[in-house]
């Protein structure tokens, strides 16, 4: 695998926290605004990035897609990067779903074969104790990796906020946990709902002011300017 090819994965051991979505946002704007070439495999079984990705490029035909996305077996992940990822500045990884006991979980050793790691947080008491469980496991490969030399980074991000106080307290606990969060969050409108693998949120005034700040920082937390 290419040392210069950043590959990231959006994660987190529960589901419905946003991690395709975000994923496919920010791969969008990555190669529509920066102009990176772009790979997202979709490792989960129920291949929605992909599927989605096939319909759009139906409607959007003939106009040619800004970046790939591809179906892949997570069983194929190791030997897919070894030969393909150098080809791309920035791979994401959607990861597929994690078994109960995240430790036993396969995908766990998938996790390993990135150098980032975005973790979204959504607001609620269950949420936010299964987070803190992940967030274990994460600790685990990042300290293996530093006493190797092996660079990896993991951040928090606060996913569709909202005016509840529960949002406050969710970013509070992480941080108690000892997870570093990004300061800008992700809020809970409609125009992140259906994100698109051809057109970036931030070709409109709406996109780039509500997810302008966070994309920035994006950029700039995982040095991918």
């Amino acid at each position: 695998m290419s040392k210069s090819t950043r590959i990231i994965s959006i994660a987190n051991r529960k589901g419905g926290v946003g991690k395709t979505t975000i994923s496919i946002l920010l791969a969008t704007a990555l190669s529509r605004q920066l102009g990176k070439k772009v790979l997202l495999l979709d490792c989960d079984n129920q291949r929605s990035a992909f599927d989605y990705h096939s319909a759009e490029a139906q409607a959007f035909s003939p106009e040619l897609p800004p970046y790939t996305v591809e179906a892949l077996p997570a069983r194929y992940l190791y030997d897919h990067l070894r030969i393909h990822a150098q080809d791309y500045d920035v791979v994401f990884i959607d990861m597929p779903r994690m078994t109960d006991d995240a430790q036993d979980s396969s995908t766990i050793q998938l996790l390993t074969y990135c150098d980032s790691l975005l973790i979204p947080v959504i607001a609620g008491q269950f949420d936010a104790l299964s987070t803190r469980d992940f967030l274990s496991t994460i600790r685990e490969i990042a300290d293996y990796k530093a006493q190797n030399g092996i660079p990896f980074i993991y951040y928090g991000m606060l996913n569709r906020k909202n005016r509840r106080k529960d949002n406050d307290k969710a970013v509070e606990f992480m941080q108690q946990v000892g997870l570093p969060m990004f300061e800008e969050a992700v809020p809970d409108l409609k125009v992140f709902t259906t994100p698109s693998t051809f057109e970036s949120v931030l070709d409109s005034a709406e996109g780039r002011e509500r997810f302008g700040s966070f994309f920035q920082e994006f950029i700039r937390t995982f040095k991918l300017s």
